[in-house]
C-alpha cells in the first residue's frame, strides 16, 4: 500500500470511477428486478470487464461472454457424467482447467482470456453442486445471465459516457519509446557510451515496447482503421530491430576507432551528420532528407573492389550499419508521423531488409506445461483435502486457488501476487462483514443500498485506474461484492457468513504456499532457460532450411529477445550479452541466404563457418557456460575473408559485400572489438561466462 494516499487522482480517473459505479448499480438493480438468483455476480462482473478504454471493454465483455459460455457448457455436460465418482470428477475438472490455462498461455492477445476463463469457470460452476447434481443446468443458465448482464451494462454504459479511445495512449507511450531510442542512439552516435546508461535506456525500451504490444492487440476493438492498425504491427517489427542494429553499429565503430584510427576522421563528421538529422526527426521525418543523408552516406562507401583491404573493410561495414540504422529511424519515424496524424494511405518503407517478415511469438511450452501442471495438482490436492475434511464450503476454497493460480501461471514468480490476491481478499471478507452486519440492517429500499456502497466504492473504483493500485482495489471491489451476496431480501447469518467466506482466503493461502513449494524458482531459471533457447536456435541455423524458415526462425528470435531482456535486466545481468548472441543468428542469417549466389571454394569456406558456428555453441549448450571462441572459427573466418576477396569474386557484386559485412559482422558479434585477424598472437581470449553470464 506503500503511495497509496500520496496523491489525488486526476478528474477522468474520478469520473471513471463514477461511470463504473453507477453501471453496476444498473446491473444490480436490473438483476434484483429480474429475481435472478446470485445478482451480485452480475454487479462484480461490471467491475471485472469494465476499464478506462473502450476497446479493452469491448475485447473483454466479448471473451468473458465467450468464456462463460464454454465454461458452464462444460460444467453441464461433465457433472452427471462423473458425479458419482468425486475424485473423479476432480480429476477431469482439474485437468479442463489445466488444459484451458495451458492454451491460454500460448495466445499473447487478449483473446487468451476466453481460454483462461472457460478453464476456472467450470469448477466455480461444478463444485458448489456436486451434493445437488440436478442443478447444474440451472447454475449455469443463472451465471450465464447474470454475467451476460453485467457485461451489457459495462459496455453499453462505457461506450455512452465519455468514452475513452487507446490510440491517443498508444501514441503517447510510443513517443515515450523514441524519446528512449533517440537518446540510447545518440550517445552511441556520440561515442559517449557509458554501460550503465545504455543499459537503463534499453530496459526501458523493452518495458515500453511490451506494454506497446499488448496495446496493438487492443486496437481494432475499438474501430481503429486496418491501416493504422497495420502502421502499429509495422511500427512493433522495426522496434525490434533498433537494438541489434545499434549495437552492431556501436561494435563496427569500436573496432574501427582500436584497427584503423586513421580512418575515424572520415566518419566522424558523417556521424556528426547522422546526430543532427537525428535531432530534426524529432518534429517529422520527410523523405527528401533522409535521402541527402543517404547520398551523403553512399558517396563515403568504399568501392567492392576496395574491400579486399582490411581497413577498407572496416570502413565500410561502419558505414552499411550506419545505413542499416538510419533506414530504420526513417522508417520508425515515418511510421509514427502516420499513426498520430492518423494517415490512412498506404506506407511505404525504406527499410527493407529480407528478414523482416511477420512477428512469430516465442513460446516456452516446457514452462507453460509446468505451470499448467502445478495448477492442476494444486487442484487435486485442494479437493482431496476438502473431501477428506469433509468442509461443507470447502469448494469456495479449491474455487479461489484454482482461479489464482490461473491468473498468475504465465508470471515467473507468481507466488508474491497470490499473496497479494490473498491480503485484498482477507480485507474484503472484513468490509463485506461491516456491511452485512452494520450498514446493510438499516437500509429498506434500493436507492439507500446505492448511496451506501457510492462514497467506497467510487473511491476505490477509480485506483483501479492506477496500475501499481489495479489488483488490490479490484479484487477489493469485486470478492466485497461477492461475499456481502446481496439477495432481494436481507437474511444474513454470521456463523454461515463466517464459514462460507473465510475459506476463500484459506483457499487462497494454500495456492500461495503450494506454489512456493512446485514452483521455488524465479526470473533466474527463464532467462537460463531462455539463453539455452538462443544458443539451440543458433545451431538450427546450421543445419539445412529453406528461406521462408529461416525467415521464420529470425522473427522468432528477435521475440524471444524481447522476453529475455527484462529477465536479465530483473537478476541484474548484462543484457548487452543477448543483443550479442541475436546478432550472431542474423549475421548467420544473411551468410545462409547469400552464400549460394557464390561458388567453389568461398561458398565451401561459408558452410564451414557456418558449421564451426554451430559447432561452438553446441559446445557451450554441453558445457551449459559461455566457452571461449575456438581459434580454429576465427582463422577460418579469416580465410574465408581473403577468399571471398579473390580476382574471381570481384565481379560477385552485392551478394559479395553483403557476405563480407556480414562475416565481419559476425566476427564482432563473437568477440567485440576485434576484427579479422591473421596473426594467432593477436587472438583474444575472454573470460569464460556462465550460462547466467556472470563470471565463473
Amino acid at each position: 500500500m506503500n503511495g497509496f494516499f500520496s496523491s489525488m487522482p486526476p478528474a477522468r480517473d474520478w469520473f471513471y470511477g463514477v461511470r463504473t459505479f453507477a453501471a453496476s448499480m444498473i446491473a444490480l438493480y436490473i438483476a434484483l428486478l429480474m429475481e435472478m438468483p446470485r445478482p451480485y455476480w452480475a454487479m462484480a462482473t461490471v467491475y471485472i470487464v469494465s476499464s478506462p478504454f473502450v476497446g479493452p471493454t469491448s475485447s473483454k465483455a466479448v471473451y468473458r461472454a465467450l468464456g462463460t459460455l464454454l465454461g458452464a457448457s462444460a460444467a453441464v455436460f461433465f457433472v452427471p457424467l462423473f458425479v458419482q465418482t468425486p475424485f473423479l470428477l476432480v480429476l477431469v475438472i482439474a485437468l479442463w482447467t489445466g488444459i484451458l490455462l495451458f492454451l491460454s498461455l500460448h495466445l499473447r492477445t487478449a483473446n487468451s482470456y476466453v481460454f483462461m476463463l472457460a478453464g476456472y469457470t467450470m469448477p466455480m460452476i461444478a463444485l458448489p453442486i456436486v451434493d445437488n447434481p440436478l442443478n447444474v443446468f440451472d447454475i449455469a443458465i443463472s451465471r450465464t445471465e447474470e454475467i451476460m448482464l453485467g457485461i451489457v451494462c459495462a459496455a453499453v454504459v462505457g461506450s455512452m459516457f465519455w468514452p475513452r479511445r487507446l490510440t491517443p495512449v498508444f501514441i503517447d507511450a510510443a513517443g515515450k519509446w523514441f524519446g528512449d531510442a533517440a537518446n540510447y542512439s545518440k550517445h552511441f552516435l556520440a561515442r559517449d557510451v557509458e554501460p550503465n546508461k545504455a543499459s537503463g535506456l534499453r530496459s526501458s525500451m523493452v518495458a515500453t515496447f511490451n506494454t506497446l504490444e499488448l496495446m496493438i492487440g487492443q486496437l481494432p476493438h475499438e474501430g481503429a482503421h486496418p491501416q493504422t492498425v497495420r502502421n502499429t504491427k509495422e511500427l512493433r517489427g522495426r522496434m525490434i530491430h533498433l537494438l541489434p542494429v545499434v549495437d552492431a553499429l556501436d561494435d563496427a565503430l569500436y573496432a574501427l576507432e582500436r584497427r584503423t584510427p586513421e580512418l575515424v576522421e572520415k566518419v566522424t563528421p558523417m556521424l556528426d551528420r547522422a546526430q543532427q538529422w537525428l535531432e530534426s526527426t524529432r518534429e517529422g521525418a520527410p523523405i527528401e532528407h533522409w535521402k541527402a543523408l543517404r547520398h551523403e552516406l553512399e558517396a563515403l562507401q568504399p568501392s567492392a573492389a576496395a574491400l579486399d583491404d582490411r581497413r577498407q573493410l572496416l570502413l565500410s561495414n561502419v558505414l552499411y550499419r550506419l545505413g542499416e540504422w538510419i533506414d530504420l529511424w526513417q522508417d520508425c519515424k515515418s511510421l509514427q508521423h502516420a499513426i498520430t496524424t492518423g494517415n490512412q494511405d498506404v506506407w511505404r518503407a525504406v527499410y527493407r531488409h529480407w528478414r523482416l517478415g511477420r512477428l512469430t511469438p516465442f513460446l516456452d511450452r516446457g514452462l507453460m506445461l509446468y505451470s499448467a501442471f502445478s495448477t492442476v495438482t494444486a487442484i487435486v490436492v485442494a479437493c482431496v483435502l476438502w473431501i477428506l475434511l469433509g468442509w461443507t464450503d470447502g469448494a469456495s476454497a479449491v474455487i479461489l486457488a484454482a482461479v489464482a493460480c490461473s491468473f498468475f501461471a504465465a508470471m515467473d514468480d507468481p507466488a508474491p501476487q497470490i499473496y497479494r490476491f490473498f491480503f485484498w481478499t482477507s480485507l474484503s471478507v472484513l468490509f463485506a462483514s461491516l456491511y452485512l452486519f452494520v450498514i446493510l440492517p438499516n437500509l429498506h429500499d434500493f436507492p439507500m443500498l446505492v448511496l451506501a456502497f457510492a462514497v467506497p466504492f467510487i473511491c476505490v473504483g477509480t485506483l483501479t485506474v492506477q496500475p501499481r493500485f489495479y489488483l488490490g482495489t479490484l479484487l477489493t471491489i469485486v470478492n466485497t461484492a461477492s461475499f456481502i451476496s446481496i439477495q432481494g431480501a436481507y437474511d444474513a447469518d454470521f456463523m454461515v457468513f463466517m464459514n462460507a467466506n473465510l475459506a476463500g482466503p484459506i483457499g487462497l493461502l494454500f495456492a500461495f504456499v503450494w506454489t512456493l513449494i512446485a514452483r521455488p524458482f524465479g526470473a533466474e531459471l527463464a532467462a537460463k532457460r531462455l539463453t539455452r533457447f538462443s544458443w539451440r536456435d543458433i545451431v538450427r541455423l546450421t543445419k539445412p532450411a529453406t528461406l521462408a524458415e529461416h525467415r521464420h526462425m529470425g522473427a522468432q528470435m528477435l521475440d524471444r529477445l524481447m522476453q529475455h531482456l527484462p529477465r536479465l535486466a530483473m537478476t541484474g545481468q548484462d543484457t548487452g550479452i543477448a543483443v550479442r548472441e541475436l546478432r550472431v543468428a542474423l549475421n548467420l542469417l544473411d551468410l545462409l541466404a547469400y552464400a549460394p549466389r557464390v561458388t567453389g571454394g568461398p561458398q565451401l569456406l561459408l558452410r564451414q563457418v557456418v558449421s564451426d558456428v554451430g559447432d561452438y555453441f553446441r559446445s557451450c549448450l554441453k558445457a551449459g557456460e559461455r566457452l571461449p571462441v575456438p581459434a580454429g572459427l576465427q582463422m577460418t573466418m579469416d580465410r574465408t575473408r581473403r577468399a571471398l576477396n579473390a580476382n574471381d569474386l570481384q565481379d560477385e557484386g552485392d551478394a559479395r559485400v553483403h557476405l563480407l559485412h556480414a562475416l565481419s559482422g559476425l566476427r564482432l558479434a563473437l568477440l567485440p572489438g576485434v576484427e579479422f585477424i591473421v596473426d594467432n598472437d593477436d587472438l583474444p581470449q575472454p573470460h569464460v561466462q556462465g550460462i547466467d553470464g556472470a563470471p565463473l
